[in-house]
């Protein structure tokens, strides 16, 4: 009877460390895909924040010759920063689509005003709904509507 009972607790102990690093592994790895799709959310976000912000500034710009608005330089930095942050958390194709984006907006920043930024214009905005689409895929989202 004294035999059975160390062999149980061996047992018991075995079962509960196996547990142990089981749940820990898990657990670890749960947390690892949680910070990189919190880091991937938050560096999109930021990204398209500032496309929209250089849009914006840059479609109030009017007159030939007229300085750039304050904060649009700015923004591109920002885009060029939060790009090379997804640079370390998304795919090929999204930083593809991501770098088209940002090859639009200087695009708006180098086009004069008039007929040919509002063109511009227009290409940043396809090429935003394309990164919005994309960035759904790769965090797994359903596609849903954007504008």
């Amino acid at each position: 009877m004294g035999d059975m009972s160390v062999w149980a607790a061996w047992a018991a102990a075995l079962t509960s460390m196996a547990t142990l690093v089981v749940t820990t592994v898990v657990g670890e790895r749960r947390d690892r895909r949680r910070w990189a799709r919190d880091a991937l959310t938050d560096a999109f976000v930021a990204f398209l924040e500032a496309s929209w912000r250089h849009s914006d500034l840059l479609r109030e710009q009017t007159g030939p010759g007229a300085r750039p608005p304050d904060g649009a330089a700015a923004a591109y930095d920002e885009m060029r920063s939060q790009l090379t942050r997804l640079r370390l958390l998304a795919s090929g194709r999204t930083l593809t689509v991501c770098a088209e984006l940002l090859r639009c907006q200087k695009e708006v920043a180098q086009a004069p005003t008039g007929v040919a930024r509002q063109n511009a214009l227009a290409q940043a905005s396809k090429a935003r709904r394309a990164v919005v689409t994309t960035a759904k895929r790769e965090m797994g989202l359903p596609p849903g509507v954007s504008s």
